[in-house]
């Protein structure tokens, strides 16, 4: 299936409303998870599926439910994009609404800019200890714990990428130096204490759309996009050249289930994953 039918497929499931897959008042995680559950078919996933796939960000049928995604997950207390108590903190979901707001808008939004200056002087980059006296929302353990969450920082600097250098703030390009510097630490893909061990399961295996777990072709595009050179990502260089295969291409070989529209099967040639591939390798 060709890139136009798979998005012309996503319309076809869109609401009358605006929106995806929506949670039912009557589900227990209903408001607070309202466009974020089920994964991967809920009105969220769905805009981040779109944007990886390169729909024309002017497109209308966008508009509105982004704007009413931004207005429902903001939390004017903190200026930050929340699930409610859950996670509190959560920088995943901060760096895909960025990402969107930028993919789609054309720099950040108001709200946006605030979830930005909040992460700076928030976010963590510990690495198997506390490197810095842990704070208020060290409690979250899922993203603050001894390791800061991985997936957190890689969010955050897929958003920061997506704003135009114009509208780079000082302390958002601070804290995307921050976040580069914590993914080279990592060589993009493997633990720092045991260089030759992957650091999160099946992260090496290549994989499209990233919602919020990514794959480590997507950090090297991300890293590529930001004109990032250095021999810390040499391995996962070399990694992403072993897994082409002899006709050009690179095959998908990890599906994410659920989703509103399948954008290819395991095992076989994907030109989603071919195309960042040769991008990153400038091929």
């Amino acid at each position: 299936m060709n890139k136009q039918a798979i998005i012309n497929k996503i319309f076809e499931a869109q609401g009358e409303n605006g929106f995806w897959k929506m949670l039912p008042p009557s589900d227990k995680h209903y408001p607070s998870c309202l466009h974020y559950a089920p994964n991967f078919k809920a009105t969220l996933w769905t805009l981040l599926l779109l944007a990886d796939l390169g729909l024309d960000p002017n497109d209308e049928r966008v508009k509105k439910p982004l704007s009413e995604l931004q207005c429902h997950f903001f939390d004017p207390k903190f200026g930050i994009y929340t699930l409610k108590e859950d996670h509190f903190p959560i920088p995943c979901l901060n760096g895909n609404l960025i990402y969107l707001d930028c993919y789609f808008n054309g720099k950040p939004s108001a709200k946006s800019q605030q979830a930005l200056a909040f992460f700076h002087k928030y976010q963590r980059f510990d690495d198997g200890k506390y490197e810095t006296p842990p704070n208020g929302f060290c409690n979250n353990k899922s993203c603050y714990g001894k390791h800061t969450c991985y997936w957190g920082v890689v969010k955050l600097l897929k958003g920061i990428s997506f704003i135009p250098q114009e509208y780079r703030a000082p302390n958002t390009t601070d804290l995307l130096n921050r976040c580069i510097q914590f993914v080279l630490l990592h060589k993009v893909c493997f633990s720092s204490h045991k260089p030759d061990k992957i650091m999160i399961p099946k992260m090496d295996l290549l994989t499209f759309p990233n919602m919020y777990k990514s794959d480590f072709l997507e950090i090297l595009w991300l890293l590529k996009r930001e004109g990032v050179v250095s021999d810390k990502i040499d391995t996962a260089l070399e990694l992403l050249k072993s897994k082409q295969h002899e006709d050009g291409s690179w095959h998908l070989e990890r599906q994410v289930h659920n989703m509103v529209a399948s954008v290819g099967e395991v095992g076989k040639p994907n030109q989603f994953v071919t195309e960042r591939a040769r991008e990153v390798l400038e091929l």
